[in-house]
């Protein structure tokens, strides 16, 4: 806990605590932007991967379907 009580309680003073306050959420929501990028980025790499085998199975069905007849 920070004891501002005992600092010169100016308005200086509160606006560099109100700065350092918003610069620690500033930081805070960058990280969780930065984590956020890289789940979506890995979910669309995993998506892509999901079409490409679907397109795959879809496709040997359709050769295996006229191999019978």
């Amino acid at each position: 806990m920070n004891d501002w009580h005992s600092l010169n309680d100016t308005l200086e003073e509160q606006l560099r605590r109100e700065i350092i306050d918003l610069n620690k959420k500033n930081n805070e929501l960058r990280y969780r932007i930065e984590i956020l990028e890289k789940v979506v980025a890995q979910e669309q790499k995993d998506k892509y991967e999901a079409y490409k085998r679907i397109s795959t199975l879809i496709s040997e069905t359709k050769l295996a379907h006229n191999e019978q007849i």
